[in-house]
């Protein structure tokens, strides 16, 4: 007697959707902005660092020029951010720091904090910070299941060894956290889209979907995103410049910047293929600009030497980041009096 086929001798059937349990917090959103930011947003991890801080340690005031967060494995104290009011910081609690928001932490008499400290860049549009636009809390504290230790570890672990994948690796950790907190402490979050100079932000929203969608085209004009708002160009620069803080000039160089040292990075496609899908009908204006910074490029090129001149010149902002990150860090620890105690070494 013939075997029946193997598909007609065993069913498979797919769970039900309604039977997972439903996420207990996730923010009002009802016009799905907080999504779409989610699902557009770039992070890009600075540095993971773990620390021992001495009795007399304290930190700030202070303004950083990439967002951050402190995870306290022991010790306790208050920390406040952007001005805003006062808050316990606890063993197992996190501090979340948005780009240029001003910050302090200070510990109780004779407490001394261990902690890990993770940098990163969290930008929607690429100008926009996603902490201060999404409304992140400035603290979430500790509670069972929290992926907070986890991925402070693991993310001090990559910065520290560096092995193959590590960026990857450690902006899967960042994005693991700042996912949890959407859905376990969506109730907790201000968007700063109501507010400030974000108020208009959803206003703006056609235009910038329109220039990440038309970026490639050289022709894209100032003129062309007023249209989408039905405004004239002197109200759209005004309101432009109010959210983002750069003119839209300024705004689309900088993002076709962006995307042109992704693919120089991440792609074997020549100078020319680059220039033309980041809207540059050449590459003019990256090579000047090389020409200054990089004193071996001068006279006729070939296509490889230019390429590397640009890829040399990618690295140089990457390292300027990193120094950058390295001086911040040195304003900690040649505090003398305040004394902290480095665990592992941030630049060798």
């Amino acid at each position: 007697m013939a075997q029946a086929p193997y598909e007609d001798s065993t069913t498979a059937v797919s769970r039900d959707p309604r039977g997972f349990p439903a996420w207990p917090e996730l923010p009002d959103d009802p016009q799905g902005h907080l999504a779409e930011w989610l699902e557009i947003a770039r992070v890009r991890p600075v540095s993971a660092v773990e620390w021992q801080c001495s009795h007399r340690w304290a930190l700030g005031p202070r303004v950083l020029n990439d967002s951050m967060w402190f995870w306290v494995e022991s010790g306790s104290g208050w920390g406040q951010v952007g001005g805003r009011a006062k808050f316990r910081i606890e063993p197992g609690s996190l501090m979340l720091i948005p780009q240029g928001e001003v910050h302090q932490i200070r510990q109780d008499p004779g407490s001394a904090m261990h902690l890990i400290t993770s940098h990163f860049h969290a930008h929607v549009y690429e100008g926009l910070n996603l902490l201060a636009l999404a409304g992140f809390p400035d603290l979430a504290p500790a509670q069972p299941g929290a992926p907070f230790e986890d991925a402070a570890r693991r993310q001090a672990r990559e910065f520290a060894l560096k092995p193959a994948g590590w960026r990857a690796a450690m902006r899967c950790e960042v994005l693991r956290v700042l996912l949890y907190l959407v859905r376990e402490h969506g109730r907790r979050f201000k968007p700063a889209g109501a507010a400030g100079r974000h108020a208009d932000l959803p206003r703006l929203l056609p235009a910038l979907r329109h220039l990440d969608a038309h970026l490639a085209d050289p022709r894209l004009r100032v003129e062309d995103l007023a249209g989408k708002l039905f405004l004239s160009e002197v109200q759209f620069r005004k309101l432009f410049k109010r959210v983002t803080g750069l003119s839209p000039v300024r705004f689309i160089q900088r993002r076709r910047v962006e995307r042109a040292g992704q693919m120089l990075r991440e792609s074997d496609l020549s100078i020319e293929q680059v220039a033309s899908s980041c809207g540059f009908s050449d590459a003019p204006f990256f090579l000047p600009r090389v020409s200054k910074l990089d004193a071996e490029f001068a006279g006729p090129v070939s296509p490889r030497r230019e390429r590397l001149a640009l890829q040399r010149y990618m690295n140089r902002r990457a390292r300027g980041e990193r120094r950058e990150a390295f001086l911040r860090v040195q304003t900690m620890t040649d505090r003398k009096p305040r004394g902290v105690l480095k665990v592992a070494t941030l630049y060798p």
